[in-house]
């Protein structure tokens, strides 16, 4: 699988919550990133509710990752480990570079 560097502008004070929440589950800003992308891509849909004109919560990152858990327990997925989801990506790597 070949990988791809990718920048985008995102605000400061966001990303930084966001390092809080990863580093806290043991996980580097682009594993978390990676794994909502790759939660993206399985279930073809953002895995967690938007709606227009909703007012934005102050938690709502909190409840977006809430909202990942709980969509890892209906898809069985809740109880993998680091180094499962390591493992994972590296396999989704390294189909994707077998197959350009």
């Amino acid at each position: 699988m070949a990988t791809v560097n990718y920048t985008l502008r995102i605000d400061e004070s966001d990303k930084q919550k966001a390092e809080e929440v990863f580093k806290a589950l043991g996980m580097t800003f682009s594993t978390g990133i990676n794994i909502y992308i790759k939660t993206v891509g399985r279930q073809q849909r953002i895995p967690f509710p938007l709606a227009v004109n909703e007012t934005v919560p102050a938690a709502s990152l909190a409840d977006a990752f809430r909202a990942l858990q709980e969509e890892s327990k209906k898809n069985g997925t809740a109880e993998m480990t680091m180094e499962e989801i390591d493992a994972e990506i590296a396999a989704y790597r390294r189909e994707k570079r077998n197959n350009v």
